[in-house]
C-alpha cells in the first residue's frame, strides 16, 4: 500500500465585518476516517473458541459478492465552518463598534482551506485534511466539497489551486482523469445466491466521478470561547458500505469499471454524499 499522505496547511480565515475585537482564536482540525462496515464484524465467535478476528474494515459484502478495498484516494476542497446567524449579529453589535447596519450572514465566520489530496487509511485511523485557527463564536454547520481536477472554475484563485493540485495527483497517478474525484483499488469476489465464491477474485482500479458539496449540521454546535477554549478536532466518518451498496442488497461490481481495461469512470454522486456520516468532536 502506498504511504498515507497527511496534509497540514495554514487555513485562511474569513470573519464578518471588519472587527479586530476577536481576541482568542481556537485551533480546529478536520479529519476523515473510514468507518467499519457491517462486513467487518461478519466473522462470528465460534462456540468455545477464542474471539474471532474481524474481517477487514473495508470488506463490503452483498448478495452478489464481496468487495475488498485496498486503497482509497480522495480530493477534498473548500472546507468551511459556518457561524450561527444570531452570534454573527451579536458579534457585529458588540465587537465592531459600529452603529450602522449589520452584515451578518450564515457564512460570516468560516474556516477555509485550499483543496487537498488524501489517502484514507483503512485501519480506522483518522487522516488530517485541514487545520487552522477560527475566531470565537458558535459554529453550526460543516461544509466541504469533493472536487475533480478540472480547472473550469469562475474563481481564478481556486482554479489555480486545482491546477497546482493536479500536478501533485498526476505525479502519483499519471492516468487520473480530469473529471475524477476519487480512486479506489481492490478486488471483487463474486458469489452465488448462497454466498459461495464463484471463480477467482477480480482486481480493479476504479476512478469515481462525484463533484459534490457536503453539508452537515454540527449537533451540538462547535462553540469557541473568547479565550479560544472549546475548539475541537472534527472527524468525519466515511462509510464505504454506503458508497458501493445497492438498494437490492447487492454491491457494485467495481471490476466492471476497471479504468485500465474499460476507460470507464463510475459516477456515484448521491451515494458518496450520503456516505459521509457522523461527525465526532475530539478535544
Amino acid at each position: 500500500m502506498l504511504p498515507v499522505l497527511t496534509l497540514l496547511a495554514a487555513a485562511s480565515l474569513t470573519a464578518c465585518g471588519d472587527s479586530t475585537g476577536v481576541d482568542g482564536p481556537g485551533s480546529v482540525a478536520l479529519n476523515f476516517r473510514v468507518a467499519p462496515t457491517s462486513s467487518s464484524f461478519a466473522a462470528a465467535v465460534l462456540e468455545g473458541a477464542p474471539a474471532a478476528v474481524p474481517a477487514r474494515a473495508t470488506d463490503v459484502s452483498g448478495s452478489n459478492g464481496t468487495l475488498t478495498i485496498d486503497e482509497v484516494w480522495l480530493i477534498v476542497a473548500e472546507a468551511e465552518l459556518d457561524g450561527d446567524d444570531d452570534w454573527c449579529e451579536d458579534s457585529d453589535g458588540e465587537d465592531s463598534g459600529s452603529s450602522g447596519s449589520s452584515s451578518a450572514s450564515s457564512d460570516c465566520a468560516e474556516f477555509e482551506a485550499p483543496p487537498r489530496f488524501l489517502e484514507l487509511p483503512l485501519d480506522g485511523s483518522p487522516v488530517l485534511a485541514f487545520q487552522g485557527l477560527v475566531p470565537p463564536g458558535t459554529y453550526t454547520e460543516l461544509e466541504f466539497e469533493i472536487e475533480d481536477l478540472d480547472d473550469d472554475e469562475d474563481d481564478e484563485e481556486f482554479a489555480a489551486e486545482i491546477a497546482a493540485l493536479r500536478d501533485v495527483v498526476l505525479d502519483r497517478f499519471p492516468d487520473w482523469p480530469r473529471n475524477a474525484s476519487a480512486r479506489v483499488q481492490g478486488s471483487f469476489q463474486p458469489t452465488d445466491d448462497q454466498g459461495i465464491p464463484t471463480g477467482d477474485p477480480v482486481d480493479f482500479t476504479v476512478y469515481l466521478e462525484a463533484e459534490i458539496e457536503v453539508e452537515r449540521t454540527l449537533s451540538p454546535p462547535l462553540v469557541v470561547a473568547d479565550d479560544g477554549t472549546g475548539a475541537s478536532d472534527l472527524t468525519v466518518d466515511v462509510q464505504l458500505e454506503v458508497w458501493f451498496s445497492r438498494s437490492d442488497g447487492s454491491v457494485i461490481d467495481l471490476s466492471l469499471y476497471d479504468y485500465e481495461s474499460t476507460g470507464l469512470i463510475l459516477e456515484i454522486e448521491v451515494e458518496m454524499e450520503d456516505g459521509f456520516t457522523e461527525i465526532e468532536f475530539d478535544d
